[in-house]
């Protein structure tokens, strides 16, 4: 399920897919291949300056563009979806905006797609609406025209992952888990479709774990982490799945690479409390095609989502 906010076209040089993370930004260029390269700002860069440089210096201006807008920078709220067909969902809910967000709804863009009828065991007819500023918009549109990009879409981050997980076709339900320093997300997907998302008050931070490079490897859990705390609050949510949304245990749970440290050894104890098979959500063999073999850590994973979502619609 795409959320488009501009039309989409093809030709053929690939696609490139930018995301915006706590004002960082993260660009994977995505050809017929796969990942041929990818950009990372540096740690104390913001903005879009030195991204425009390297699009230039990588020959990419004209590049179709899909940007996944920074979680920060969005709302995406689960609403009673009103008695109108799927096309119509976004005019109808827009009449809401102030009440949904307590703002003039001529500063704010609302964009909804519903939950599938399963959910709730058919009693309710839900919607996610997603939230943002009209200026942060105007924002990335600039960016895109000022660096001569073919901007088809602006997505959120649940959607983004949802590409890939098309992409890959998982048999069953899947939770997906994204670890910032001092903070996560679980996002639960099912049947192609997205069915819930909350987040995690705790990170790789709380956890224990070193902060190294991921590109370098090697960390160890320190005594006492919270590791408990983790898997009690990702086994509230997969609870929440099977039980108020009525759609069965989670068969899986992936954990996205993080950006910051490498979780692989957190795992084991995760999948031990949890109960169902936790994995770590790797794209390589998939789709990293970058001849400096940079890993494809959650950041790059949502960026080259928002990709596959343009090549997916197309």
């Amino acid at each position: 399920m795409q959320l488009p906010w501009l039309k989409q076209r093809r030709t053929a040089q690939g696609c490139l897919g930018i995301e915006i993370n706590h004002g960082r930004v993260w660009a994977v260029h995505r050809t017929q291949r796969g990942v041929v390269s990818s950009y990372i700002a540096e740690t104390d860069e913001s903005g879009f300056a030195q991204l425009s440089e390297w699009v230039e210096a990588q020959g990419l201006a004209g590049s179709p563009t899909v940007v996944c807008m920074d979680s920060e920078r969005y709302e995406l709220q689960l609403v009673d979806a009103p008695p109108v067909p799927p096309e119509e969902l976004t005019d109808a809910l827009s009449f809401r905006i102030d009440e949904l967000v307590g703002a003039p709804a001529a500063d704010k863009v609302l964009q909804a797609f519903p939950l599938p009828g399963d959910a709730y065991r058919g009693r309710m007819s839900m919607a996610f609406a997603a939230i943002t500023d009209r200026a942060y918009l105007k924002e990335i549109v600039d960016f895109c025209r000022d660096s001569d990009l073919q901007l088809e879409q602006i997505i959120i981050n649940e959607l983004a992952v949802l590409n890939l997980l098309a992409s890959i076709e998982p048999e069953d339900s899947v939770a997906v888990v994204r670890l910032e320093g001092s903070s996560g997300v679980i996002y639960l997907y099912r049947d192609g479709a997205l069915y819930f998302t909350r987040q995690i008050s705790l990170g790789t931070d709380d956890l224990g774990l070193s902060s190294l490079n991921v590109e370098e490897g090697g960390l160890s859990m320190q005594p006492n982490s919270r590791i408990d705390v983790l898997a009690l609050e990702l086994q509230r949510s997969m609870d929440y799945f099977e039980s108020q949304l009525g759609l069965g245990a989670v068969s899986q749970l992936w954990m996205m690479k993080s950006d910051l440290v490498d979780v692989t050894d957190a795992l084991g104890e995760l999948e031990e409390r949890v109960n169902t098979p936790v994995r770590l959500m790797s794209l390589e063999s998939f789709f990293n095609r970058q001849e400096d073999d940079r890993p494809l850590t959650a950041s790059l994973a949502v960026a080259l989502g928002g990709a596959l979502g343009y090549e997916l619609g197309n």
